[in-house]
C-alpha cells in the first residue's frame, strides 16, 4: 500500500530538515541548485545532487549521495562551459529525538555528517557538517541550520561557515508556503562569502514530496535557486 512521504522531507529549499527515514525504509532523492552572478561575475553553476536515502533506524539514515557540476564562465567575451562528474561520498543524519508522533516534542535537534571524495582532485577529500533544530508551533515550522563544510588535500585547506534559518507555513493539506536565508561564508582567502534570502515552497503528495527556494541576492550572488524532490520505496 502506498505510504505517505512524511520521513527524509524538508520543507525548505537550502536547509536541511529534522525528519529522517523510518527503520528499513528507502527513499530516493534528487536535489538541483543553480548559483549565478557569485562576486559580481557573470558565471553561473548548476549542481545536480543525487542518491538513495536509507533509514537504519527510525532516528539514524544514511545517503549515498553523487554530485554532478556544470560551470559556464566568460572570459574575454568567450563563453567556456563544463560538466562534470564532481563528487561521491556519504553522509548520515541523526534526528536526537524520537521521531513518534506520540512522543516527539515541538523542538527537534538533528545532527548531520558527511565526507565527500572529489573526483577532479584526487588527494581532496570534503568533510560536512550541520546543527540542525526546528520548532513546531501549529501549523508553523521555524528551523535554524548552522553548517560547516572543509575541503581538505595534501597542500590546501579551505573552511567556510553556511549559517542559515527559515520559516514555514502549511496553508493547504500538503501544501506548505514560508521564506528562508542562506549563506556561505569563507574563513580564508580561497573563496569568497555570498548570501541570498527568498521564498520557499514544499508539497507532499503520497509518497512523493517536493520542495524549493528562489534565493534573491543580497550579498556577492545574483540569484540561487534550489529544488529537491523525493520519492519513498
Amino acid at each position: 500500500m502506498p505510504r505517505t512521504a512524511a520521513a527524509g522531507r524538508t520543507f525548505y529549499g537550502w536547509l536541511y530538515g529534522t525528519e529522517v527515514m523510518p527503520e528499513r525504509s528507502v527513499e530516493l532523492q534528487t536535489w538541483v541548485l543553480d548559483e549565478s552572478g557569485k562576486y559580481g561575475t557573470s558565471n553561473k553553476e548548476t549542481w545536480l545532487w543525487w542518491g538513495p536515502v536509507i533509514g537504519v533506524t527510525d532516528q539514524l539514515e544514511l545517503a549515498l549521495p553523487i554530485e554532478l557540476e556544470w560551470q559556464s564562465s566568460e572570459v574575454d567575451n568567450v563563453v567556456k562551459a563544463s560538466f562534470t562528474f564532481k563528487r561521491f561520498g556519504i553522509e548520515a543524519r541523526y534526528r536526537l529525538v524520537s521521531a513518534d508522533p506520540a512522543e516527539a516534542p515541538s523542538l527537534v535537534p538533528l545532527v548531520r555528517i558527511a565526507a565527500k571524495r572529489d573526483v577532479i582532485v584526487r588527494d581532496r577529500l570534503r568533510v560536512e557538517g550541520d546543527a540542525v533544530v526546528s520548532y513546531d508551533l501549529g501549523a508553523v515550522n521555524a528551523l535554524v541550520d548552522l553548517g560547516v563544510v572543509a575541503d581538505i588535500a595534501t597542500s590546501s585547506r579551505h573552511i567556510e561557515l553556511r549559517p542559515s534559518g527559515g520559516i514555514s507555513v502549511q496553508v493547504a493539506s500538503g501544501l506548505r508556503l514560508g521564506a528562508e536565508v542562506y549563506s556561505e561564508l569563507s574563513l580564508d582567502a580561497r573563496g569568497e562569502s555570498w548570501a541570498a534570502v527568498g521564498p520557499n515552497l514544499a508539497w507532499t503528495h503520497g509518497r512523493f514530496w517536493l520542495s524549493g527556494a528562489f534565493g534573491i541576492g543580497v550579498y556577492h550572488i545574483k540569484t540561487a535557486p534550489r529544488v529537491m524532490w523525493g520519492i519513498a520505496f
